[in-house]
């Protein structure tokens, strides 16, 4: 099995984000957004030691009101470059400013599994 290489910056740029359809998400006060991800159960998980110690089955991650405004923007519409384009846009930023927020972000987002870049396929993916 093959590593996952790292895209070039103009082939995540046109990337889209798209939200992981498992997870749940829940409005709090001050625009905040309360994601629920469920677990795959772990061999660990089982009897005996859930017996003795309360494991959770999901992990809850809250978003403050700008990382909401860009989770509600991975709606799978937007490329990577739009939400890049209107978050600078509303914030008074530079493009390369936003480019830097905006890219750790989302990667933050992809480890925790709560987004999917989709990209369309390159001439090598297609072979």
């Amino acid at each position: 099995m093959t590593q996952p290489t790292t895209p070039a910056l103009p082939e995540l740029l046109t990337a889209t984000p798209v939200q992981n359809q498992a997870v749940r998400c829940d409005r709090r006060a001050k625009n905040e957004l309360l994601l629920t991800v469920p677990l795959r159960p772990r061999w660990f998980m089982g009897p005996p030691l859930s017996w003795i110690l309360p494991l959770s089955r999901q992990r809850k991650i809250c978003l403050d009101p700008l990382g909401a405004e860009v989770w509600n923007a991975c709606n799978g519409k937007n490329s990577t470059q739009q939400i890049i384009d209107s978050f600078a846009h509303r914030h008074a930023l530079t493009f390369h400013e936003a480019r830097v927020s905006i890219c750790s972000y989302l990667q933050q987002l992809i480890q925790r599994k709560l987004i999917v870049l989709v990209g369309r396929p390159t001439q090598e993916n297609r072979q």
